[in-house]
């Protein structure tokens, strides 16, 4: 039987920690307060990623609207006529 590994989970002192900054900013960026300057608002994100927690929604940047799409070749006229159907669809 293979060993488990124990999941470990980022808290808010990781995050306060590597950002510098105290729990209760930690928090109040998360929970998107107001009284956060910028400068620490960007120290608690970068923690964010640099620690791998995943951004609560509200936090996340919006999409461009752009969508990638991968075919395995275009030389098949049948993938080239998928994307166009795609595309309008989109539009």
């Amino acid at each position: 039987m293979a060993p488990t590994v124990p999941i470990v989970r980022t808290r808010l002192t990781d995050l306060a920690e590597q950002a510098g900054v105290s729990t209760a900013t930690v928090s109040r960026v998360l929970n998107g307060k107001h009284g956060v300057s910028a400068q620490a608002r960007q120290a608690v994100l970068a923690a964010l990623d640099v620690l791998g927690y995943e951004r609560p929604e509200k936090l996340r940047t919006r999409s461009a609207g752009l969508v990638g799409l991968v075919v395995p070749e275009l030389s098949n006229p049948v993938f080239p006529a998928f994307a166009q159907v795609i595309e309008t669809m989109l539009t």
